[in-house]
């Protein structure tokens, strides 16, 4: 008993020894997962809002009544006001390339006015809400620029005030749907929210109607706008 207890202790010892002379291992660092992909810009549904100047012009020319001869008159108004309005789009994004389509309303009073000699009569040119519905498409350069151009369908509520001097007085409203085009630049400020500047002209023809004030005259306006607008979008999901 007296040879065992020794034994023993040396035997503890020799295994203490030889643990330490082993090689430290650390603990392996717990996994952390990937961080998730960069989210893809211009894509998706998004809304936002819009305001500018919108130019407005309008040629009017006079015929006559009975057999729509053109008679050799012509005038021109220009005016203009702010605008301002919301959009709601989608894009569809295909490597650098986007399409996408994009619906807006706007509300504006761009006025213009014009003397007419022949018929001695003025007639004052407002334009009002507009609304359309347009395609784009575009290419994103730098990551976060994407350059485009749209165009679609615009329709428009104009309306012409007919002030004789004779005193007579008469207003005709007209729904217009015409075509508009445009080129603009949209730069994504985050995932979620970008900024946008775009031009675009409208086309405001209308078909000759009854000069009103002017007995045997028909009028005929050709007319058109233009518009360079700023305006802000939150994109809903990617």
């Amino acid at each position: 008993m007296k040879r065992l207890i020794p034994a023993i202790l040396a035997l503890g010892a020799a295994s203490a020894a030889a643990a330490a002379d082993l090689p430290y291992r650390k603990a392996a660092p717990p996994l952390v997962p990937p961080p998730p992909p960069p989210a893809l810009l211009f894509q998706g549904l998004y809304a936002g809002v819009q305001g500018g100047f919108l130019g407005f012009a309008d040629r009017s020319r006079d015929y006559l009544a009975v057999n729509n001869a053109l008679l050799f008159t012509s005038k021109t108004g220009h005016g203009g006001s702010f605008q301002g309005g919301a959009h709601v789009g989608y894009d569809w994004r295909f490597g650098s390339f986007v399409g996408g389509l994009v619906a807006d309303v706007t509300g504006a009073r761009a006025v213009n006015d014009v003397y007419d000699p022949l018929g001695q009569y003025s007639v004052r040119n407002v334009l009002g809400v507009s609304g359309s519905l347009r395609g784009r498409v575009g290419v994103v350069a730098f990551d976060r620029l994407l350059v485009y151009a749209t165009g679609g369908l615009n329709v428009a509520d104009v309306r012409h005030e007919y002030r004789s001097v004779f005193g007579l007085r008469a207003n005709k409203n007209s729904l217009l749907g015409s075509p508009t085009v445009g080129v603009g630049v949209e730069y994504a400020l985050s995932d979620r929210w970008s900024g946008r500047i775009e031009y675009r002209v409208t086309g405001l023809g209308t078909p000759r109607e009854t000069t009103p004030v002017a007995w045997g005259l028909k009028t005929a306006h050709q007319a058109g706008s233009g518009a360079i607008t700023a305006g802000v979008s939150y994109r809903f999901g990617n």
